[in-house]
Order: C-alpha cells, then structure tokens, then sequence
C-alpha cells in the first residue's frame, strides 16, 4: 500500500505527512524514505501490509499511470496560491530583482500548482484540506485524516499527535536539522518555517505580481472560496 502526500507547495503537506506517519506507524509497518522512485510505486502499492510514505509536489515529469488508484491513498492539501508564492519567495529569500520573481515568474509558479491541482484530483481516495482551515484546528485535523485512513485515533492519541506536530515543536526541529540533517519520518528542512499567516503575500508580493496570479488563477481562487483584489484606481 502506498500513501502519497502530495499538496501544493507550502500548503500544510509536510504538517499532514507529519500526522499521517504518527497515526500510521503507531498499528502499521511503514517506510518512509526520502526517496520512492515513482516507477515503483505501482509495486510498492500492491503489498497490503506494509505501508509506503511517499511525499512529493507536482511536476510536468510526472504521468497519472505511475500513481495506482488500487492499493494508494492521496492526501492532497492546497492554498491561497498568492500565499504559495509569496511563502516560496520568502523561503527561497529572493529579492525583488531575483530571477524568480515578477509577473513572469510567480504566473509559472502559479501555472505549476494549478496544474497539479487537476492532476491530484483525478485520483479516487483522496482526502483534500484547505490550508486555511486546518492549520486552525490541528486536533480536528488528526481526526479527520484518521478517518480517512480508517485508523482509530481516541482522545489521548489525538492531544499526543497535536502537540507532536506544534508550532513549537516544528521550530525545534528546524534548528535540529542544522546539526542532525532532514528526519526521513519529520521531512523537516532547514528553512522549512516562514511565518504561515493568511494573506501574508500582501507584505512580499508588489502589485504586478497579484495581477499575474489573480490573472491566471481567478476563477480556481473564486471556486475555493479566495477573493480576488479589486483593481486599482
């Protein structure tokens, strides 16, 4: 069996992998290495009792005939995508004169996840969360995807699990990576954290870059509940 992680970039994945593993590996034999070619996943999905992590983003490599329907799971997680490109930017610490950023270059970021959003979708047993909604309640959010991978979570599990995968503890490990490198089970990085805040791409994104986004992504932000800018005068 497999269970893909596969949201949006700074989306909440690495907080859903995070969870995913705990309830998982506490009743099941799960790996969880840094790196599952997908040629092998279809293998990897036809063994029932032991489960594969894998975590990974969309990319144009990637074809729907490497990801099973049987034998997998997809937990897929998106967001404001002017919050995804301003948190790249800030993780990425590029300038406003880095090639990787203006309109050209946060509309192809944009265009990316876009496409990836379609791509994950198609895929049958799919658990989708909305980044904004379950950073806000982290207990509700180990429930629900204990739910879906039908694994019991009862309330001392759940309290354990949250303050696991706190805010606290997230920034703990980022310092730990520093010294001890990426935890295969944790996936945390070292410049993993920016700030996580809803509507925080109004402090880093200049006015060219909104439009762009909100030129090529509008009808999928209105579709998901995100309001658009209005223009300016």
């Amino acid at each position: 069996m497999i269970v893909v992680i596969c949201g949006q970039h700074r989306s909440g994945s690495t907080l859903a992998w995070q969870i995913v593993h705990e309830l998982l590996s506490r009743t099941r034999s799960v790996s969880s290495p840094l790196r599952t070619p997908a040629s092998r996943l279809r293998l990897h999905a036809l063994r029932p009792r032991h489960v594969r992590m894998v975590k990974l983003h969309y990319s144009p490599a990637l074809s729907k005939n490497q990801f099973p329907q049987h034998g997998a799971q997809y937990i897929y997680t998106f967001r404001d995508p002017r919050d995804v490109a301003a948190s790249l930017i800030r993780k990425g610490r590029y300038s406003p004169e880095h090639q990787k950023r203006g309109p050209e270059a946060v509309t192809a970021m944009i265009r990316r996840e876009l496409r990836g959003d379609a791509f994950w979708r198609t895929r049958e047993s799919l658990w989708i969360g909305r980044y904004e909604d379950i950073t806000q309640d982290i207990p509700a959010l180990v429930h629900s995807l204990a739910a879906f991978l039908q694994v019991s979570a009862d309330d001392e599990t759940v309290a354990l699990i949250s303050e696991h995968v706190s805010v606290e503890r997230q920034r703990e490990r980022v310092a730990e990576v520093r010294s001890g490198g990426i935890d295969p089970s944790l996936r945390i990085t070292s410049n993993h954290i920016t700030d996580g805040q809803e509507g925080a791409w109004r402090a880093t994104l200049t006015p060219d870059e909104v439009a762009a986004i909100e030129d090529v992504a509008g009808d999928w932000m209105r579709a998901h509940g995100y309001s658009c800018e209005p223009p300016p005068r």
